[in-house]
């Protein structure tokens, strides 16, 4: 016979001190130059974040609808039945480019890189000499000789370079001013095709398009972690021109009923996707 669980008190058990992560935090969050604020973060307050986790060193909004209005279970609904848009700079932008950009970032990372065609993108892994995992990036391949890291949660560019002050390839190895924004959700191709015209819907999964929006230059993907069909919008210059791509976007989403939301954790846990 099977006996069910009475109760979930826990109060007895014993975590290590920096595992404690619920409860409230009594202090505000301070913005230092420590820990950078992406060119998106004064419109996410203006979208109305209200709480903010880092990564990558950048202040990363994690909040847009209060408890008392839905909280994380309105932002879902809204990824799952409309178009929703996320600020995602913290996702870091190292470029490699040059004679040796090919050779060099097969050298780090953990597929084979030639077999990346240029204008697409891929996941890939990049560990260290024993094998731990260093980050897991979105690898996007502009051109022959260019590839962007687009970061998961590490600081990858000095291991980069790093790494090649011993083999002194022939290369570049840089943080550009690039920023993303994911526009995730059932009618995200939708929106996508009135900001960036019908030729959207021709690139494959992790397939790449240069376009323009709004008068900035952009690189589109079809990628994006939320579980439901997605792009990353890759702005240029994005500390002169994110205000114009982000009322750009959301002109554009009042038709798709757009929201702005913080990554939807709900959804990636539905679809397998494991978020450290």
């Amino acid at each position: 016979m099977i006996h069910q669980p009475t109760s979930v008190d826990q109060s007895d058990r014993m975590v290590p001190i920096n595992l404690r992560q619920s409860g409230r935090t009594p202090v505000e969050l301070l913005i230092s130059t420590r820990v950078r604020k992406s060119p998106y973060w004064h419109l996410s307050h203006e979208a109305g974040c209200w709480r903010a986790t880092v990564y990558n060193r950048i202040y990363h909004p994690r909040g847009y609808v209060r408890p008392e209005d839905g909280g994380a279970a309105a932002e879902h609904e809204a990824l799952t039945r409309d178009v929703t848009v996320w600020n995602v700079a913290v996702e870091r932008q190292i470029r490699v480019r040059g004679p040796d950009a090919e050779r060099f970032t097969d050298y780090v990372i953990t597929r084979d890189a030639t077999r990346i065609e240029p204008m697409h993108a891929k996941y890939v892994i990049c560990c260290n000499e024993k094998g731990g995992i260093l980050n897991d990036p979105v690898l996007l391949r502009l051109a022959g000789d260019e590839f962007w890291f687009s970061l998961a949660d590490s600081d990858l560019l000095f291991w980069l370079q790093g790494v090649n002050v011993g083999l002194r390839m022939d290369v570049e190895i840089d943080e550009i001013d690039v920023c993303p924004l994911q526009i995730q959700g059932p009618k995200s191709l939708d929106l996508m095709v009135d900001l960036v015209g019908g030729g959207i819907r021709d690139i494959p999964y992790y397939g790449l398009m240069e376009a323009e929006i709004a008068g900035t230059s952009v690189v589109v993907s079809q990628s994006g972690f939320s579980g439901e069909k997605g792009y990353e919008i890759y702005l240029r210059d994005a500390t002169l021109h994110a205000e114009k791509l982000w009322r750009a976007v959301l002109a554009a989403g009042e038709a798709h009923r757009l929201m702005v939301i913080a990554p939807g954790h709900q959804r990636r846990i539905q679809a397998g996707i494991l978020s450290p």
